[in-house]
């Protein structure tokens, strides 16, 4: 039985970069044989969280977030990709992840973050103490993806992408292997 595997992209800001690596990571993925379907925040656009009651005691009933709702709960596995600002996640990550409670629990994930300074680790770092509290487990390796001044050309576009997260492959490769099994 194939598991049901989903990427989250958690950017939504103009001109990002995440959209790109989340489409090369789904091509690696695909090419070695895993179903990974990719969760984009700015497609789902939920609007900020402002329920009075916190998800934990009671479910969030708009339309938005039992859509989201339903495609996290059907989930077997989840991948993170966040981009670091600040040192921290995306406001749209931390925004969708606090729609939920019970659909995180017992979820195993993996992170894949980039950044210039640490390649992510610091988002990773934020993002790991919140998919604690909501229960989700932590499997395979933490992959941080460092960009530098030879990852881009004067347009901001990738000057070749699979040299630029290549490295990465081998570990995001045993990473879906882990949330796989």
């Amino acid at each position: 039985m194939s598991k049901k595997l989903k990427l989250i992209v958690g950017s939504t800001r103009q001109g990002r970069n995440s959209i790109k690596v989340a489409n090369w990571l789904v091509t690696q993925a695909t090419e070695a044989g895993y179903d990974l379907e990719l969760l984009d925040l700015k497609e789902v656009n939920l609007p900020m969280f402002d329920s009075a009651v916190s998800p934990m005691y009671a479910s969030i009933d708009t339309p938005e977030a039992k859509a989201w709702a339903a495609q996290i709960a059907e989930a077997d596995g989840i991948v993170f990709l966040t981009a670091e600002y600040n040192r921290s996640i995306p406001a749209s990550l931390k925004n969708a992840i606090d729609y939920l409670y019970t659909e995180w629990n017992g979820k195993k994930a993996a992170i894949v973050s980039y950044g210039w300074i640490d390649g992510g680790g610091s988002a990773t770092k934020h993002l790991r103490d919140i998919i604690d509290f909501v229960k989700t487990e932590v499997v395979g390796k933490e992959i941080a993806i460092p960009f530098t001044e030879a990852t881009f050309n004067e347009s901001h576009e990738f000057n070749d992408i699979d040299a630029a997260l290549g490295g990465a492959k081998e570990d995001f490769l045993a990473t879906l292997e882990a949330l796989s099994a």
